[in-house]
């Protein structure tokens, strides 16, 4: 009998003998202490079954009980939980189109829904979890109602997250597979639907009040390495990877005060200008407003320092007051800067692009209210975020900032909100508003995978920008 199942046997054995009324509270406090002995280590299981002497036939009973709440997987398994969420949303968007010689817009009226479903094991100090969602592209789980004749045909749940980790020790972890991604971060810079494929290392100590974290990541990518020696007809192809190092602390001033901080320094590996399958590709070249539609997914010359920080005051009920931040400086900015410059197709763009200036910084900045009753959601619970953020064309990558603030681009500011009810636990209503605009007059709002203006045969260049999401979220 596993810890697991002999601390699942003793919390049924103990409710079956209060809600009996079989035995003693003299009774009860044994098994109470028995079990509370067993979870702190002091008795190991075959010390603490003597002390259980007599009552085999409820332990055999509440064994049963324990069996059939969990998930059966095999018997080398300590634990397994299935979880996942329905999310069906209501969304409208409007871009406003900066063309050559025209100004008109784009209005996007749509609903939406999204399905996740994945199981989560133990056994020992390994883990794993195992997820799939809609969703072919990485930043967004979303189906269309109607898309390609939808009513006609069906969406396919796809690998979202593969992994197995290992608890080396009591303040390291490590994992390997598809990951969610471990940084503290923001949606400015991360899309919260993005994963990760490689090794992540998690590091979590507490000293005194001082809690440390970092997180590190070896992540492929894109590419998969291919050498041919100039083998007439074949063309070398470059692996790209992105490693990111952060180390960072939560620590309370007081009862009531607690701050958290962090610094990550991110950068790109194998990028190579040339070959089939290359990382990179022509360098990253952000084109002009109003010009032909324009947008890249080279990553070259991005080496990140990133600062998220917040600041939570609590009361003494149930409300929370938060002002939280994200600052982001791209070291290479001036290498990404020149490589645009001399990059660009022609001499009027080229001499463009150079006076627009090298805008190598993002940063973010908000407060938040929330309304908790306990740590897991409860029904009336809700919570209510709005900040700025105002992004450089040079700063980050591209092919990861959020898909619905600002459409998929860089080169843009403006706000955001976004708050929450919880109509029951495991049930919440949301609702978001943003509204955005070009931030460097001269140059395009660069994106990949917009949604914005997909559909035409020039991507839309945005002026400006809105969007509001109303969803309802059900989760099992």
């Amino acid at each position: 009998m596993t810890n697991f199942k002999l601390r699942g046997v003793l919390a049924a054995v103990a409710g079956t003998l209060v809600l009996g009324m079989a035995t003693s509270a003299t009774a009860d406090a044994t098994f109470d202490l028995v079990d509370a002995l067993v979870k702190k280590g002091v008795l190991t299981e075959e010390e603490a079954l003597p002390l259980l002497q007599g009552r085999e036939n409820d332990i055999k009973v509440a064994d049963k009980k324990v069996k059939k709440g969990r998930v059966a997987i095999s018997d080398a398994i300590d634990n397994a939980t299935a979880y996942g969420d329905i999310r069906v949303r209501s969304e409208f968007r409007k871009g406003g189109v900066a063309l050559a010689n025209s100004e008109s817009e784009e209005e996007r009226t749509r609903g939406r829904y999204k399905i996740t479903f994945g199981v989560k094991t133990e056994s020992g100090d390994f883990y794993s979890d195992l997820a799939f969602a809609m969703g072919a592209g990485g930043r967004s789980d979303n189906a269309t109602f109607g898309s390609s004749n939808g009513a006609n045909n069906k969406e396919a749940l796809l690998v979202k997250r593969a992994m197995v980790g290992w608890n080396v020790n009591n303040w390291l972890s490590v994992e390997a597979g598809r990951l969610t991604n471990p940084l503290y971060t923001t949606e400015m810079v991360w899309d919260k639907d993005l994963t990760l494929e490689g090794l992540v290392e998690k590091v979590n100590y507490t000293y005194n009040k001082w809690e440390f974290f970092g997180n590190f990541a070896q992540s492929q990518y894109k590419g998969d390495y291919k050498n041919y020696n100039n083998v007439s007809g074949g063309a070398d192809a470059f692996t790209n990877n992105l490693l990111a190092f952060q180390a960072g602390v939560k620590y309370p001033f007081t009862d009531m005060i607690t701050g958290k901080a962090a610094v990550t320094y991110t950068t790109f590996t194998g990028a190579k200008a040339s070959g089939t399958g290359g990382a990179v590709g022509t360098p990253f070249v952000p084109g002009l407003k109003g010009a032909t539609a324009f947008s890249s997914t080279a990553v070259n010359d991005l080496r990140t320092i990133e600062i998220p920080a917040e600041i939570e005051f609590k009361t003494a009920g149930f409300l929370s007051y938060k002002v939280f931040g994200d600052f982001v400086y791209n070291t290479a900015s001036d290498d990404r800067y020149a490589k645009a410059v001399a990059n660009a197709t022609a001499g009027a763009t080229r001499n463009a692009i150079s006076a627009a200036g090298n805008d190598d910084t993002a940063w973010l900045l908000g407060v938040g209210v929330k309304s908790a009753q306990a740590k897991d959601v409860k029904q009336g619970d809700w919570e209510a975020r709005v900040w700025w953020q105002d992004v450089g064309v040079y700063a980050l990558d591209q092919n990861a900032v959020d898909s619905d603030f600002m459409d998929s681009r860089i080169n843009m500011k403006g706000i955001v909100l976004k708050a929450q009810y919880s109509l029951r636990d495991n049930v919440a209503l949301n609702f978001a508003a943003g509204s955005a605009t070009r931030k460097n007059s001269a140059l395009a709002t660069v994106g990949t995978a917009s949604d914005m203006g997909a559909s035409s045969s020039t991507a839309l260049d945005l002026n400006k920008y809105q969007l509001y999401q109303l969803d309802l979220t059900y989760r099992f």
